[in-house]
């Protein structure tokens, strides 16, 4: 005979099962990232390739952001906003 549960412990059951699946998986990259042996050579080639596309997409939002600064300062200076 199932028992039944009312809302809030279902809930929380449920909370508990994905917080420790949560743990689990977090374990299991801790212990994948700190591994004490050499490093893959294509996970280093892989994390090496993400670092160049990050630091490109930074350059590009750093000269927007420039750029909008740029226009800003000369628009308040134009205006007379100062």
């Amino acid at each position: 005979m199932k028992s039944k549960q009312g809302f809030f412990s279902r809930q929380k059951l449920a909370l508990e099962a994905y917080v420790a699946l949560r743990k689990e998986r977090m374990r299991q990259e801790r212990e994948y990232f700190a591994s004490s042996g050499p490093s893959d050579p294509e996970r280093l080639q892989a994390q090496a390739e993400r670092n160049r596309q990050f630091l490109k997409d930074l350059k590009k939002v750093g000269i927007v952001v420039f750029t909008f600064l740029l226009v800003y300062a000369i628009m308040r200076t134009i205006l007379g906003l100062w």
